[in-house]
């Protein structure tokens, strides 16, 4: 492997640390609850996608259904969100509550910070460098998500934490 190949490798791995690190550690949004990455995220979609159900929000995280089930017990547990059964008893719709969408707020205002630093980045570069961007953002999820398929098929991971 050449090094500049493996310098970008030793680099995206290096990325994926810190955000390992910075997802481990829970935050109050506003509410007074400490809140993991997992935990604001999946507020973050219901606030986004409201009266989403739990299979739709679950493929929108990449995450198994059970792994979701598992993160919606906990914040209606919090009284974050809300399950409501409106057709029958196995569509749960999912909304947030009035400290859920607290939470919302806090986390979008946190996150403008991000934004901030990105919305530089991405008006730096080239309509080409942003399209190579995004292909290999594409290109790494897909692989990421295979690879996770292959884990749980082997039944030697299971992709949840907290």
């Amino acid at each position: 492997m050449n090094n500049e190949l493996q310098t970008l490798i030793d680099l995206f791995l290096k990325i994926l640390h810190l955000y390992s690190l910075i997802s481990k550690k829970p935050k109050d949004y506003g509410t007074g609850d400490l809140l993991y990455f997992t935990e604001i995220h999946t507020i973050t979609m219901v606030g986004k996608n409201r009266k989403i159900n739990m299979t739709s929000l679950a493929g929108m995280m990449g995450v198994s259904k059970g792994a979701i089930s598992q993160t919606i017990k906990k914040l209606v547990s919090k009284n974050l969100i809300i399950k409501t059964n409106l057709h029958n008893r196995k569509e749960i719709n999912l909304t947030l509550s009035e400290k859920g969408r607290q939470a919302f707020k806090g986390q979008k205002s946190m996150q403008k910070e991000i934004f901030t630093f990105a919305s530089a980045l991405y008006n730096r570069g080239t309509p080409e460098q942003r399209d190579l961007v995004r292909r290999l953002f594409i290109e790494i999820s897909a692989n990421m998500q295979m690879r996770i398929k292959v884990l749980e098929s082997a039944g030697k991971s299971r992709i949840y934490e907290n």
